[in-house]
């Protein structure tokens, strides 16, 4: 019964019925429970789930402490077991190590104290009661060898699980009495030292070290109290046998063991002096023999106050003297009932043995536990007496005594035969020692670093109590002024919001500071930006309560005041839209008022679309980029949520009107709109100069329209933006437009079978745009303008170049105008389809049924030939044989451009005429063939070179005509006969031959500069055409044709002309005529006229002329002459010269004072050096 009260009232019997009643309390009472209103626990579900998780934490507690402390029990067998690689590594102490590793594995699974053979309400009870080993309170014995340690603790009537689980009662298997033995109880564990760690006396050393490493091990692995006592064991034998030296050495073997320990440990344990092997005081078996089993097992000895430091002498003396009168008190009773004359000796002198092993006892403690000022003060709880077994000869130490005075033979009793009982051990050990388990002191060190930690803890504890507490008082003063500033703004918008209401409904602006002042409402300086500051949380913050509300009044300002002024503005849209051509604006408008007024086409996404669209066009030029933003962001919150659906009645007539004006907006063009509406390749890069040519393009090309070669053809009319964006939407879309016109138009929904039909009929308008703007793009590019000779040499050299731009340009164009898919680009799909489609055509052919009927085309229908075939010229270019392609020979070409350009620059620096070459001719023939805009490259290139070359010609020349002829010339005819009529400065022969004559100034400059570029067969002479330039206008250039004038004239012949004169008339009064050049006389007196002849210049050098007639005139003047290189052209000049209808001929008539004679003159060429224009217009060339 005792045992089932026991069990009733243990704590965890008493937790199980305080769970059932908490299910119970939660189960029944829970949902009669509410807060606000609200019974949190009224579903069955939530009780289950509170019961479950207070159960769960219950059960996990108690787990997780049973876990923890087996994971420490095994963590200390472990770590008492295992070698440390940090310690010593002494045979004694791996010795030590090892016997114990035996029972390791049994007692890391085992727990002590629970009795397995008690009954249930026993075992129930003692839940709870058995303990792990580090729980248990540990001691340890210390005495010297023999002094009976072992046995005292064999006959202790302790109980060893250990032992019975290793099947033998002597623990061989753990330990020895060579080093250590563990002695693991149910109540404590004992640890029986060898008798040589006290005395120290075998080796030393050796018995240093692992004395040593057996503290060692106590305090790494027991850190807070490594033992809670210590049984100090003295025999008996030992006092009454030992001299006084070596009872003395003992003594001091004893302190310092313990003081060692109090050293080492740290800690103030109490010590329990046991004096063995009593049972050989001399009469002790007579005197205790009739004491029955309960009398054995009581307490035989003297317990000390706890406050006892050390053993003074006099209260030993004090409590043996109380043992002894104990004795006294019962000698005689004990010594009456004693019928054996021999035991009744012995019993008789009992007392006095007992008393002289007393004093004895009293010495050899005194030294071992008296107080000192060295040691540590000693806590000495108690002496007692005990007798494990009795074995050995008792000791008379009272006759030995006295025949050691008096001469007497030394008596040795009798041997006693082992008895088997035990005296005084079973309750000093249970009752007195295990008692006192917490009485022993712990390692001051750890204590203080335990306590400094757990003052730490509470510091901190009370340091976040008092930083939450001020925490909590600045939210509550925070959140009470923050909610104080939003009834401010409350109040202050109430007013407004009614305002807004009544504003027009057109006015979309107006109604905007209402609806951002709502939405911020609750966005106060307390609060910016809707985030709380740390200060205003702690549990205490209202502002996502206040942010709920105010979110909750802005939705429905939205729905009241934003969504009419939308719908309003998307009816005036579709309304306005009636009156333009505009039909898929008309479309997406009616498609978007029609989304407004059914639930069942709405689409937000759709919806705001269309909503930026308009705002972006239609909104206030004084609207603000932020005001935009925020209308936007009010769009977005009002479409948030789902459908929202005009408060505005529909307008049938209207959505009537717009559809009647859509029957003419088909499908197809619809589809295609949408599509591009959509941003369909948007995704794909758009097709650059730049990145099909790369960097060194800028070098050399540009875009007529003004367009950075960064733009380009956007990704939507690419290859990739064909295939990736437009031929997997197209169907999708065309699908989506067919069904979306039962609603929209209010008509019949394709059927499926034509969505096939539709697709191809965008793809065909896609298509169109496609090479439209390719086309276009094209015909944009061309070549940078040329500003110099050098930039084009330039654009030549990196269009010939290697790694020229120009054919990847051409390749990348030609790959992106291929929209007929690539072999490599062909799915698996794609191929199998076309072999079947083989097949088909095969087997057909085989029946004699001709070819069958075309199947449906597959996607893309065939019709990207209608790309492929606009730019065939261009694919054509760059594609060949594998090796080589055209655009390798234009490559080629352009090479010649450059080489020829680069020997005209060179020539020109060179001050000399550029070399000769049919590049230009090669360049124009070629390009014709070339499709745009590689013909107008190439031609505009070699026409900006040529022209560049023949202006830098131009130039050079001109400045080397100054340079080479223009100088001389000036020097040598400036201002003289004959170019200058009536001077007399007259151009010498030389000179003039110098600058006309064959290989002269004028001849030789013409020959080797001018020759090639002037076309003599014009008149007058004008330059060459080259690709239909030249250099530039005649200018000068009639100079040089005046002077090949002058030179045929006057060079023709060796430099000289005969001149045939014939008289036709001379005055009667003259009688003779006289013409004397340089010597040649022609002479005329009325006779025969006859041809007379002369040479000019004549051997003389026709230096002279003269005219001379007889007789004489009155005045005396009979004549005139002249003098110099040109006399006779002067004497001509005195004359009078007339044509007579034939170049060569001319009439000359010379006056001699009124007196005239006339002759007919012919020159020997018709190029007549007397009536010679040239001469007179000739001009010294400066340059061109």
């Amino acid at each position: 019964m005792k045992s089932f009260f026991k069990a009733l009232l243990h704590p965890v019997v008493l937790g199980l019925f305080g769970l059932i009643a908490f299910a119970l309390v939660v189960w029944f009472i829970g949902p009669l429970i509410a807060i606000a209103g609200h019974a949190p626990l009224e579903p069955a579900l939530v009780r289950w789930i509170l019961i479950g998780l207070v159960v769960l934490f219950v059960v996990g507690r108690f787990a997780y402490r049973k876990w923890k402390a087996s994971k420490a029990n095994a963590q200390l067998l472990d770590g008492i077991a295992g070698h440390s690689a940090g310690e010593a590594d002494s045979p004694e102490v791996q010795v030590l190590r090892q016997r114990f590793a035996e029972g390791v594995a049994v007692l890391k699974q085992s727990q002590l104290g629970a009795d397995k053979k008690a009954g249930a309400f026993a075992r129930l009870a003692s839940i709870g009661s058995s303990r792990y080993l580090y729980e248990l309170p540990w001691y340890v014995f210390i005495g010297a060898p023999g002094s009976g340690k072992t046995t005292a603790l064999i006959n202790s009537g302790l109980r060893f699980p250990l032992a019975d689980k290793l099947g033998t009662h002597q623990i061989k298997g753990v330990g020895g009495t060579r080093n250590c033995d563990w002695w693991f109880t149910d109540e404590a564990v004992l640890i029986d030292t060898a008798g040589r760690y006290t005395t120290q006396d075998s080796d030393q050393s050796a018995d240093r070290t692992a004395w040593q490493g057996f503290l060692g091990l106590l305090k790494k692995h027991r850190p807070r109290q490594p033992l809670n006592g210590v049984l100090l064991t003295v025999s008996i034998g030992d006092l009454l046998t030992q001299s006084e030296a070596a009872a003395t050495a003992h003594a001091a073997a004893l302190r310092t063991r313990i003081q060692e320990l109090y050293t080492e440990l740290g800690v103030r344990l109490p010590v329990y002096v046991l004096v063995t092997k009593a049972d050989l005081i001399a009469g002790f078996m007579e005197f205790f023999g009739d004491l029955g089993k309960d009398a054995r097992d009581q307490v035989w000895g003297t317990t000390f106050a706890p406050d006892v430091q050390g053993v003074p002498e006099a209260l030993l003396s004090e409590r043996l003297a109380g043992l002894q009168s104990r004795i006294d008190r019962v000698f005689l009773e004990r010594l009456q009932t004693e019928r054996d004359l021999m035991r009744r000796g012995l019993i008789a002198a009992f007392p006095q043995q007992f008393a002289a092993a007393g004093k004895l006892l009293r010495d050899f403690l005194d030294k071992v536990l008296a107080p000192s000022g060295f040691d540590h003060p000693l806590q000495v709880r108690g002496v007692y007496f005990t007798s494990g077994t009795q074995e050995g000869n008792p000791i008379d130490r009272v006759l030995a005594s006295l025949g050691g005075a008096f001469g007497l033979e030394r008596r040795v009793l009798p041997p006693q035969a082992g008895s088997g009982k035990s005296y005084f051990l079973t309750r000093l050990l249970r009752e007195v020692v295990f008692a006192e388990q917490r009485l022993g002191g712990t390692n001051i060190k750890w204590e203080r670093n335990r306590g400094l930690i757990r003052l730490a803890a509470f510091g901190a504890v009370a340091l976040i109590s008092l930083g939450l507490l001020l925490a909590w008082t600045l939210s509550y003063i925070g959140n009470s002024g923050y909610v104080g500033e939003v009834d401010a703004k409350v109040a202050a918008l109430k007013p407004i919001v009614g305002d807004a209401n009544k504003a027009p409904i057109d006015d979309i602006l107006g109604v905007l500071p209402v609806i951002e002042g709502v939405k911020g409402v609750a966005h106060t300086a307390s609060r910016p930006g809707g985030e709380s500051p740390m200060s205003m949380g702690f549990g205490l913050g209202q502002g996502d309560k206040l942010d709920a509300a105010a979110e909750q009044a802005y939705r429905s300002l939205l729905r009241d005041t934003l969504m009419p002024r939308i719908s309003n503005r998307v009816e005036a849209q579709l309304r306005g839209s009636l009156t333009t051509d505009n039909l898929e604006y008309t479309y997406e408008a009616l498609k978007t008022y029609l989304m407004l007024n059914q639930p069942a086409h709405f689409n937000a996404d759709a919806l705001k679309a269309w909503i930026a669209f308009d705002w972006s066009r239609n909104l206030p030029q004084e609207a603000t980029t932020d005001q935009r933003q925020a209308l936007s962001a009010h769009v977005d919150a009002l479409f948030a949520d789902g459908a929202v659906l005009s408060p505005l009645p529909a307008n049938a007539q209207l959505i009537a009107d717009a559809r009647n004006k859509l029957l003419g907006f088909s499908l197809p063009a619809r589809v295609y709109s949408r599509l591009k509406r959509q941003g369909v390749g948007n995704d794909i890069p758009d097709f650059t100069i730049e990145r099909a040519a790369g960097s060194s393009a800028a070098l050399v090309f540009i875009r007529k329209s003004g367009q950075p070669l960064t733009k380009g053809v956007p990704g939507l009319y690419t290859y990739d933006g064909y295939y990736k964006g437009f031929d997997r939407e197209v169907g999708r879309v065309s699908k989506q437009l067919a069904e979306e016109q039962a609603w929209v138009l209010g008509t019949e929904s394709a059927k499926l079978g034509d969505a096939g039909k539709v697709s191809d009929d965008v793809r065909r308008l896609y298509l169109a745009d496609y090479a439209k703007v390719w086309e276009e793009f094209l015909a944009d590019v061309t070549l940078v303008k040329s500003g110099s000779l050098q930039q084009s040499i330039q654009v030549a050299r990196v269009l010939s170049a290697p790694d020229s731009p120009l054919p990847k340009f051409l390749r990348a164009v030609s790959r992106e105008t291929t929209l007929t898919k690539r072999a490599e680009d062909k799915t698996l799909v794609d191929k199998a389809g076309e072999k079947v489609s083989g097949a088909k055509q095969e087997l057909g052919k085989m029946l004699g049924l001709g070819d069958a009927a075309p199947a449906a085309a597959p996607a893309g229908g065939g019709l990207e030939i209608m790309v492929d075939d606009r730019f065939t010229q261009v694919r054509s270019l760059v594609t060949g044989d594998g090796k080589t392609a055209p655009i390798d020979a234009t490559i080629a070409l352009l090479n010649e451009v450059y080489v020829n350009l680069t020997a005209t620059e060179t020539a020109l620096r060179d001050k000399v005429a550029p070399p000769p070459g049919d590049t230009a001719v090669k360049v124009k023939a070629e390009s014709a063939r070339m499709p745009e805009p590689l013909r107008s490259m190439l031609q505009q290139l070699s026409a900006a070179g040529t022209s560049q070359a023949l202006t830098a010609t131009r130039e050079n020349l001109s400045a080397s005509v100054g340079a080479q002829v223009g100088q001389f010339c000036q020097q040598a005819i400036d201002g003289r006969y004959p170019f200058v009529k009536g001077s007399n400065r007259d151009v010498t022969r030389e000179d003039f031959a110098r600058l006309f004559s064959p290989g002269g100034l004028m001849d030789d400059f013409f020959q080797k500069n001018l020759a090639q570029f002037v076309d003599t067969s014009t008149r007058p002479w004008s330059f060459k055409k080259v690709q239909e330039q030249s250099l530039g206008g005649s200018g000068n250039l009639v100079q040089f044709q005046r002077a090949a004038t002058i030179r045929d004239v006057f060079f023709r012949s060796g430099g000289s002309i005969r001149l045939d004169f014939k008289p036709t008339d001379m005055d009667p009064s003259i009688t003779q005529f006289t013409l004397d050049v340089d010597g040649q006389l022609v002479k005329y007196a009325h006779g025969p006229q006859m041809l007379q002849s002369i040479q000019w210049p004549g051997t003389k050098g026709g230096l002279s002329a003269r005219v001379q007639v007889a007789p004489a005139a009155a005045s005396g003047n009979s004549g005139f002459s002249t003098e110099g290189p040109w006399a006779l052209f002067r004497l001509f000049d005195k004359a009078k010269v007339d044509g007579l209808g034939a170049p060569e001929k001319f009439k000359v008539t010379f006056d001699v004072d009124g007196r005239t004679a006339t002759f007919e003159v012919t020159a020997s060429s018709v190029q007549n050096p007397f009536r010679l224009r040239e001469l007179s217009e000739f001009r010294c060339p400066s340059g061109l």
